[in-house]
């Protein structure tokens, strides 16, 4: 059927595999529910997230290989001697608590055993205790670095102590975190730091934070996927027009295929060249994502639903189907936003971009076009300069839908576009990648050459066109 559109104890892990492929390349992830974490004082920590809103309920989303640490801690590597009674101490001025609690709260869900004050300096205990045991019982000390904390007398000595145990870096004890655009101290400038403060998306800022932990921890920072070839070293730029094409990695923090390169894709092109969406196609994409645990192509195609709810609205099964996913997965998408969140804080710059950029060119035949590579039914969510019929709202064009199935083919490249009315046009389209969710866009830009050659009609028009400047003056300096 079509429808027409124009932390945990060691036993409570359940792990599950998944072999999966984000945007062509290949890699293996788990996943795993962490049940509460066996805490000696009752009312350590706070059990509802305080300063947590990523802590969703029934446990953490996981993911866990040998290079990404979303799963439980495990010992260090051979050599490192017993292991501390702490796998991280926090050190952090009171003005940075709530980093503090925040970045404790990822590391213990994540099953590495995290000290900090904010929990374990209990009423009726000495400050200069706690230090001491920090400093002593924690393997090492993650500083969260800020103008308060730089300019403090008290932390200070928690993180000399760990520079002092390794001065060279060796064993990696003193782990600076910029909670605050700042300088480092003298001693640290040295050691490479991480950045928390420029990251928006907390789901992002999590995974980053415990691959950098993991990375840390194990000393080597291996991708999970083969380097591109650097290419040719000939530097000659060829004909004019003409771009060296670069392959980009289009891999995504989620987990799994994309949803557009399963067999059960449910969006394709009907006999009459109609781009439909086949609700049974649906419901059999809905048992695969669930059947696979592929947490991308659930939360790709749960936006893909959202987005044309009244279609699915036709088939009982694929509701049910639908809201079935969206249960087997609620863990996974309550660590992100939902796809109303995701229309306004991804697409929407891209839309605004979309008409900065075209405007640069306004009243010459060079047309821009945004798609929403998740919603190809509706796909073109901004045009400007436009001439080929296109609009908000149009579904996608056969190239868009291809370079949306195939990644591998959705590289930035130019070449020649033929309307349906003959017409030759010089096009590009530029893939746009975001880091959690993967390929999200693409901009096509399309130049109707034939205006600009010179025996062609109205080019003295466009020539005011090319030369016009603003009456707004700015004096930049290189």
């Amino acid at each position: 059927m079509s429808h027409r559109h124009g932390p945990s104890c060691p036993a409570g892990n359940a792990d599950r595999a998944i072999d999966c492929q984000s945007t062509g390349l290949s890699r293996e992830f788990r996943f795993s529910r962490i049940e509460p974490r066996c805490i000696a004082h009752i009312g350590r920590r706070p059990g509802v997230g305080a300063s947590n809103p990523a802590k969703a309920p029934g446990g953490m989303l996981t993911i866990m290989d040998d290079t990404n640490p979303r799963g439980a801690a495990v010992p260090e590597p051979a050599g490192a001697g017993g292991r501390a009674k702490y796998d991280f101490f926090v050190s952090h001025h009171a003005s940075d608590g709530t980093w503090a609690k925040w970045v404790a709260w990822q590391l213990e869900d994540a099953g590495y055993r995290v000290l900090v004050q904010d929990w374990d300096f209990a009423p009726g205990t000495r400050w200069t205790t706690f230090l001491q045991r920090a400093l002593a019982q924690s393997e090492r000390t993650i500083t969260l670095v800020s103008e308060t904390y730089i300019k403090s007398a008290y932390g200070q000595p928690e993180w000399e102590h760990a520079y002092q145990n390794d001065p060279h870096g060796l064993e990696r004890k003193l782990l600076p975190i910029r909670v605050a655009d700042c300088r480092l101290p003298e001693l640290l400038h040295g050691i490479r730091a991480f950045d928390l403060f420029d990251v928006a998306d907390e789901a992002e800022a999590s995974l980053l934070l415990l691959q950098w932990i993991e990375h840390a921890r194990t000393g080597r920072v291996k991708p999970t996927t083969k380097p591109p070839f650097p290419g040719s070293t000939d530097t000659d730029p060829g004909p004019p027009g003409e771009t060296h094409r670069r392959h980009f990695s289009a891999e995504a923090l989620l987990a799994g295929a994309p949803l557009a390169t399963m067999a059960e894709y449910p969006v394709r092109f009907d006999d009459e060249g109609t781009m439909v969406l086949d609700l049974e196609d649906l419901q059999r994409a809905c048992q695969r994502v669930i059947a696979d645990r592929n947490v991308r192509g659930a939360v790709e195609l749960i936006y893909l639903t959202t987005q044309n709810h009244v279609d699915v609205q036709q088939s009982v099964g694929a509701i049910d189907l639908v809201q079935r996913v969206k249960k087997e997965f609620a863990a996974e998408l309550a660590q992100m936003d939902g796809p109303q969140a995701q229309q306004r804080n991804i697409i929407e710059p891209l839309i605004n971009l979309t008409h900065l950029v075209g405007a640069m060119f306004a009243h010459l035949p060079i047309e821009f076009v945004l798609h929403d590579t998740r919603d190809p039914l509706r796909s073109v969510c901004a045009v400007q300069n436009g001439f080929t019929g296109r609009r908000v709202g149009s579904p996608a064009s056969n190239v868009a839908l291809d370079r949306i199935k195939n990644p591998r083919r959705a590289e930035a490249a130019i070449y020649q576009t033929i309307l349906p009315d003959g017409r030759k046009l010089r096009s590009t389209t530029i893939p746009i990648h975001h880091r959690v969710f993967g390929l999200i866009a693409l901009l096509c830009i399309n130049v109707d050459t034939e205006k600009f050659k010179p025996e062609a009609k109205g080019l003295k028009k466009l020539l005011p066109a090319l030369s016009y400047l603003p009456d707004e003056v700015v004096k930049e300096i290189f």
